[in-house]
């Protein structure tokens, strides 16, 4: 009996130790760091250029109107 509770504890410690793996946890940290900075990155709209889009200014006046005023 002793040696199949010595069996599985060892095999408990082999499996802690596999989930244990710093080195795969460190770069699956930094790709997440990098993951969250380019979408952050790429939401920024403000950097997003559309050269066939104009601006109309709607508040400004008609120059070219020749009516007379009331």
């Amino acid at each position: 009996m002793d040696d199949f509770e010595d069996k599985m504890k060892e095999r408990w410690k082999e499996r802690r130790k596999k989930a244990f793996n710093w080195p795969k946890l460190i770069i699956m940290t930094l790709a997440l760091i990098v993951i969250l900075y380019l979408m952050n990155h790429l939401g920024e709209t403000n950097r997003i250029v559309n050269p066939s889009a104009s601006t109309v200014d709607t508040t400004q006046t008609d120059t070219t109107h020749t009516g007379v005023a009331p």
